[in-house]
């Protein structure tokens, strides 16, 4: 099984899923085989789900969430959350508020 984080929400998928197309969103994909679970963080992408049960992750960026350095993470949420109230432009906006919600979803990996 894994699961994947749509923008939709969580989804699982098991062979014979129907087949889908679905936008991610920063998160934790989860991969379970037998007893044993691999994590990875995804910083956003596609998941192509197929009728013959082959699921294709499409992602910018995956690192396992044991990879993952916490106090970096603390660093880059208060980077960009400083970035956030101080931008003026809307660009500085945008882009500082992906940097919060990615940082955030990263710190919500490793602690959760």
């Amino acid at each position: 099984m894994v699961i994947i984080p749509a923008t939709t929400g969580q989804m699982g998928v098991l062979p014979g899923h129907v087949p889908t197309i679905a936008e991610l969103k920063p998160g934790v994909l989860s991969v379970h085989e037998g007893n044993e679970t691999k994590k990875y963080f995804l910083s956003s992408g596609f998941a192509f789900i197929h009728a013959n049960s082959v699921a294709d992750i499409i992602v910018v960026e995956a690192v396992q969430v044991d990879h993952i350095d916490p106090s970096l993470v603390q660093k880059g949420l208060a980077e960009f959350t400083q970035k956030l109230s101080s931008a003026t432009t809307d660009l500085e906006k945008a882009e500082a508020q992906i940097g919060v919600d990615v940082h955030s979803a990263l710190n919500s990996a490793l602690t959760g």
